[in-house]
């Protein structure tokens, strides 16, 4: 749901502070009004629980009007877009509890609705500027159930149901930046793309997080990277692009360096081979240029010399023996 949040929501919009949030000193001014229309006192109002209206102008230039019942929101809650008349939200209220929201433009056109079915089961509507749907989702927490996704004429693009099915994801100019599979609930490969529908990313994940190949692409089309993640960790080999042409292979186990890392001109020719181990330099590392190689040695990704690397090594493979039959009879 992160991201439809993300790209749907106009980037000129200013969410309504939840009063509950704020601290003291956003708030400007607060006026407590009987359902009869008289003013009470903050201490008269909380004393006696009457039902009406908290009105709340804060620092920010949001005006929020809520409704109360019995001491708990009921009713109508409406925020204004800052130093505005114009409603940003209005969210309904039954005895405390919230059932319904609806955010709105600048302009105070309905761009988005959350229906609460139940505290686990949500409906969210999305609509074009020109007020037809642009999408309408139902979640269980953060697993999507059934999802349907129009065009600007009203007819169903995509379909999710039982949590199965493709999804698309548009800006609030209504252009797709996001395009997913969804399995079990859950996004399984998410596309993204750039302003002119080149994709920009392709991902595959499991249960929200990174999880197999990643591709990223430039606007022209051309490769930038290709990696291997375990849940949202580097893990495995990575290759990345200059001008569409391999420069770097590397692999990594566990977020870090181990294994062979090459650098590559024109994308072919290797000039450079390095060993890691575990995010260290452990082993050879070989500069190629005109015909002739250069070898350098590491250990612990500390730079020694030939003789002292084969030292080091030889001691390892020792100490290495010596455990094995100390654990053997033991």
């Amino acid at each position: 749901m992160s991201w439809l949040v993300l790209f749907l929501i106009p980037l000129f919009a200013v969410g309504c502070h939840k009063l509950d949030k704020d601290r003291e000193e956003n708030v400007v001014s607060k006026r407590y009004i009987h359902k009869y229309g008289y003013d009470v006192s903050k201490e008269e109002w909380e004393r006696a629980t009457y039902p009406g209206q908290v009105l709340t102008i804060l620092r920010n230039g949001v005006s929020v009007t809520s409704h109360y019942e019995r001491g708990e929101l009921h009713g109508l809650t409406t925020c204004t877009h800052p130093h505005s008349n114009v409603t940003e939200s209005i969210s309904l209220y039954e005895r405390g509890r919230l059932v319904k929201k609806t955010e709105c433009n600048l302009r105070g056109i309905p761009f988005r609705e959350e229906l609460f079915l139940s505290p686990s089961h949500v409906k969210i509507t999305y609509w074009f500027g020109s007020g037809t749907p642009l999408s309408v989702e139902e979640y269980r927490y953060d697993e999507l159930l059934e999802g349907e996704y129009y065009d600007k004429n009203n007819e169903v693009l995509y379909r999710v149901s039982k949590g199965q099915g493709r999804r698309i994801t548009r800006n609030q100019h209504g252009k797709v930046v996001l395009r997913e599979s969804i399995e079990g609930g859950f996004p399984v490969l998410r596309e993204t793309l750039h302003p002119h529908g080149v994709p920009h990313t392709i991902t595959s994940l499991l249960l929200g997080k990174v999880h197999g190949e990643k591709k990223v692409f430039a606007p022209s089309g051309e490769p930038i990277s290709l990696e291997n993640y375990h849940h949202n960790i580097l893990d495995g080999p990575a290759v990345y692009f200059q001008n569409g042409l391999r420069y770097l292979e590397v692999t990594y186990k566990g977020g870090v360096k181990h294994g062979i890392e090459r650098h590559f001109v024109d994308g072919e020719t290797i000039v450079e081979e390095t060993q890691w181990c575990e995010g260290e330099k452990h082993g050879t590392s070989t500069l190629y240029f005109d015909g002739m190689s250069k070898v350098s040695y590491y250990y612990n990704n500390v730079h020694v010399s030939k003789e002292r690397y084969r030292e080091l090594v030889e001691q390892a493979e020792n100490v290495a023996i010596m455990n094995a039959r100390a654990k053997r009879f033991s």
